[in-house]
């Protein structure tokens, strides 16, 4: 079975704005903070933005004073100036393409014009335009809507931002046989076009389409209908636990979209559940070492092995015969803070990772024997390397279990902002890749006895490490930046954009390459610098891969990322032996 998944998929721009101004302001306020309405037409969103205490208000009353955010939709004029009256502080999120929409009819309106809109009466984004036109508006959705209209001139035509483009061209056309010489204004959203248009491709690739959304998504809903008008079956789920597996199992190829108003964990949920289908269909060797691959991933093992051949490489860079106590050192240190901190950091990997929440979750007791043993037992092994070791590992070990712990108390009114390590912004990334450095490369630098590694390969471990590792971490982060933003972390994705993050995970394969090169060409190291560009190499491919959506998620992206650590050690051994 194959799983195709709309390219246009998630949060549209305007709505991921909207949870932006809301996640930030609610961050900021420390106080209840309202929504004129949902903000989101998802019932999900609004119960995890209930916990943040991000409220629904359907009226203004009792609000006194407070915050209250204006949604995607927008608002008319009137109930702008009445929240005002109520001395109740605004937070406007109302998309940039609604409020084009206002501005076109306000200026049409103040110049005489009689305003057609083209959408449904009953949505709130035109409830909201409607009130621009200054009692000169009207509302069509059907054919039957523009013939009953009245004798008017001059008239002006916009649209919903959210309407199919076919509809808006259907109408329009009738519009302008009654008004030859109506004002058309082209107002709808080019990502929603989009999106639709991909659906009908989409449609035309699968033998069955799921729609993952609210149902009271008009957004959602309408991407359903275009789909089934396709003639193929198609099912609208708000969840993953609304999918029937024994139904799903008769499609070969299952196609996934998702409205404007659908955050991606939601789509990675219904996705997994779907791989659950390709597990059924493999042949039973096939799906006994896809089961052993995903057990490998989320059990954390994969990662910690990968420390471990990390472990070998940065000794041959430093010239140091690789240890196996260092090696084993290495994998269960890793092994065990990855797998309490998944626990310290729920939230985190609820939204980003449902799989791992799932496996986590069956698991629970025998993952935390497994964490604090490797970690003890790794302590044991660094003690017996000398107390420099051992204070290192002990450091690196506080700092891991303590990032996602609160060590500032709430004496204040207004709460400190910073009360754990990973409320710093994108702290997490670089603590990750400290702590790589610590057990790969400086607990074998200062337990080599004979020969003494310099400092000049020293560094170029340390660079090549932290680097390696780093490029790691902001690659997962614009995966998850979705997920990152509704537990309140900053990331940098989330700082500076995953376009502009992009770029600079490759401008920092880039300078690994020229690290180790000029390493090499000085003598800093020996010619392993020269062998583990192989590495960078790889490190670009992934990059590459995501960046065309080859890979985008489930433990296969994470395998074949991770891989690049084992691949290291590989090569690395290779070159050891055959010197």
């Amino acid at each position: 079975m194959e799983i195709k998944i709309a390219e246009k998929g998630g949060f549209c721009w305007g709505v991921r704005r909207a949870m932006d101004i809301a996640m930030d302001t609610s961050q900021e306020l420390h106080d209840t903070l309202y929504t004129y309405g949902p903000i989101i037409h998802n019932p999900q969103v609004i119960d995890m933005l209930e916990g943040k205490n991000v409220k629904v208000a359907e009226e203004l009353e009792n609000l006194e004073n407070k915050t209250l955010i204006i949604r995607t939709h927008g608002i008319t004029p009137e109930k702008r100036r009445e929240i005002k009256e109520k001395n109740i502080h605004i937070k406007d999120a109302t998309c940039p393409l609604v409020m084009r929409v206002q501005s076109i009819i306000k200026k049409y309106a103040r110049k005489g014009y009689h305003t057609i809109i083209i959408g449904d009466p009953r949505h709130a984004e035109i409830i909201g335009l409607i009130g621009f036109a200054e009692g000169k508006g009207v509302v069509v959705s059907s054919v039957e809507d523009v013939e009953k209209l009245p004798c008017m001139d001059p008239v002006c035509v916009v649209s919903q931002t959210t309407l199919d483009r076919r509809k808006y061209q259907m109408l329009g056309e009738k519009i302008k046989e009654k008004f030859p010489h109506c004002v058309m204004e082209n107002t709808i959203c080019d990502a929603t076009d989009e999106r639709q248009t991909e659906v009908r491709k989409l449609a035309g690739e699968v033998d069955a389409m799921i729609v993952v959304g609210g149902r009271n998504s008009a957004n959602t809903t309408h991407l359903a209908e275009i789909s089934k008008s396709t003639g193929i079956p198609t099912f609208m789920v708000e969840t993953e636990e609304e999918i029937d597996l024994d139904t799903m199992m008769k499609f070969t190829v299952i196609g996934v979209a998702a409205g404007a108003s659908t955050p991606n964990w939601m789509i990675r949920r219904v996705v997994a559940k779907l791989e659950q289908i390709k597990l059924r269909k493999m042949d039973w060797l096939v799906r006994g070492l896809a089961r052993f691959s995903g057990f490998l991933v989320m059990s954390n093992i994969f990662v910690a092995l990968g420390a471990a051949f990390m472990t070998s490489a940065a000794s041959m860079i430093m010239g140091i015969d690789p240890s196996t106590e260092l090696e084993v050192l290495s994998f269960l240190y890793f092994l065990s803070m990855y797998i309490l901190n998944s626990f310290t950091d729920q939230e985190v990997i609820r939204y980003n990772d449902p799989m791992k929440d799932h496996f986590n979750s069956r698991h629970k007791g025998e993952l935390l024997i497994v964490g604090a043993v490797s970690a003890l037992v790794a302590l044991g092994i660094a003690l017996s390397k000398g107390i420099v070791s051992f204070v290192l590992l002990l450091g690196a070990s506080a700092l891991g279990i303590l990032y996602s712990i609160k060590m500032i108390p709430n004496f204040f009114d207004r709460p400190v902002k910073f009360i754990r390590l990973k409320d710093i912004p994108s702290s997490k990334d670089l603590s990750v890749s400290m702590a790589w450095c610590v057990a790969t490369v400086l607990i074998p630098f200062f337990s080599a006895k004979n020969p003494t590694p310099d400092y000049y390969s020293l560094a170029t471990a340390l660079l090549f490490v932290f680097i390696l590792v780093y490029i790691r971490c902001l690659l997962y982060d614009v995966r998850d930046i979705q997920g990152d933003r509704m537990v309140g972390r900053e990331t940098i994705p989330i700082l500076i954009g995953k376009e502009k993050t992009k770029v600079m995970l490759f401008i920092l394969a880039g300078l690994l390459a020229a690290t180790l090169l000029v390493s090499g060409s000085m003598h800093w190291t020996s010619s392993i610098s020269f062998i583990l560009l192989l590495s960078v190499a790889y490190s670009c491919s992934y990059l590459l891969l995501y960046k065309k959506r080859i890979i985008a998620q489930g433990f296969g992206c994470e395998m074949l990322v991770d891989g690049n650590f084992i691949f290291t050690g590989f090569i690395a051994f290779l070159w050891n032996t055959y010197n």
